[in-house]
C-alpha cells in the first residue's frame, strides 16, 4: 500500500467516527508505528482533532479541513489541487469558499506557525 493509500485510509476510518489510533490500526491493518506517527502529524496540521484526552489515551475525529483533504484525495486530486482551488475560488465548483483567514492553506500555515513555535 502507498503513502497516497495509507493516508486515504486513516483518513477515511475517521471521517464519521470517533476513534483512538489503535482503532484505526485494527481497521486498516497497519503498523502501529505508521498510525502513530500519522496521527502526530495530522494533529499538528489540524487535519484530525482531539475530542477527549486523558494521560495517554486520546480520541480523535476528522476535523473539517481533514474532510475536505479526504474528499479531494477520493476524487483523484492531491492537497496540491486543494490549495490552487483556494487560491481561485471563481474556478472552485466543489467547495464554497470565504473570504478570510479561514481558508484551509491559512489554517495548515497557521497550525505549521504554532508548532513550530512549540
Amino acid at each position: 500500500m502507498d503513502s497516497r493509500a495509507k493516508l486515504i485510509s486513516i483518513l477515511s476510518h475517521l471521517r464519521d467516527n470517533i476513534s483512538t489510533p489503535s482503532d484505526i490500526v485494527m481497521r486498516t491493518g497497519l503498523p502501529r508505528y505508521e498510525v502513530l506517527g500519522a496521527f502526530h502529524v495530522l494533529e499538528a496540521l489540524g487535519i484530525v482533532s482531539i475530542v477527549h484526552s486523558r494521560s495517554n489515551y486520546k480520541l480523535y475525529i476528522l476535523s473539517e479541513t481533514g474532510k475536505k483533504i479526504l474528499e479531494t484525495l477520493l476524487n483523484g486530486g492531491t492537497i496540491e489541487d486543494l490549495l490552487n482551488l483556494e487560491k481561485e475560488p471563481e474556478e472552485n465548483t466543489l467547495t464554497p469558499h470565504s473570504e478570510g483567514s479561514d481558508t484551509i492553506p491559512n489554517k495548515i500555515s497557521e497550525n505549521i506557525e504554532e508548532t513550530a513555535q512549540t
